[in-house]
């Protein structure tokens, strides 16, 4: 089924994407970044996501926009995620809430669409200090998603 989202905007030497959301706030920019981790691991990045705070020229991923807009947003942040994994299908996307309340939206938003989300990607949710194969109903600490290898 196709969700309604916000068409975005890709900088071509950055791994970093921006869109509107509009609601009765008016317009509020966006932006989504996939931060390289190389200590992490190889081809690991953060999942950076919030309001684009020009003043300090970087995310805000603690502001609270309250646009009325929450389900197409989040469709969007997933429309960026399948493009950049397609444009690097190695990566591994590393998600962590900036808050455990966005964790846990993050985690109600994979469960909402796990049928869709899983016949393209692998995501493992880390319990404790352990990786598992991600399952509805448990609550997982951050994220890990990468391109499922048919």
């Amino acid at each position: 089924m196709e969700q309604e989202k916000y068409d975005i905007g890709r900088n071509e030497d950055t791994f970093e994407y921006r869109f509107f959301s509009e609601g009765p706030k008016g317009k509020i920019l966006k932006a989504v970044q996939f931060q390289p981790k190389p200590k992490v691991g190889r081809n690991v990045f953060n999942l950076a996501f919030g309001d684009w705070d020009e003043s300090k020229g970087k995310i805000d991923d603690r502001a609270i926009s309250n646009n009325g807009d929450r389900v197409k947003v989040l469709h969007t942040v997933a429309d960026v995620v399948r493009e950049f994994i397609n444009l690097w299908p190695d990566a591994i996307i590393w998600v962590q809430g900036s808050t455990l309340s966005r964790t846990r939206l993050y985690q109600m938003s994979i469960a909402s669409f796990w049928k869709e989300i899983r016949q393209e990607f692998e995501v493992w949710g880390k319990l404790g200090e352990e990786w598992e194969s991600f399952r509805k109903g448990v609550n997982y600490r951050e994220f890990l998603l990468f391109k499922k290898i048919n």
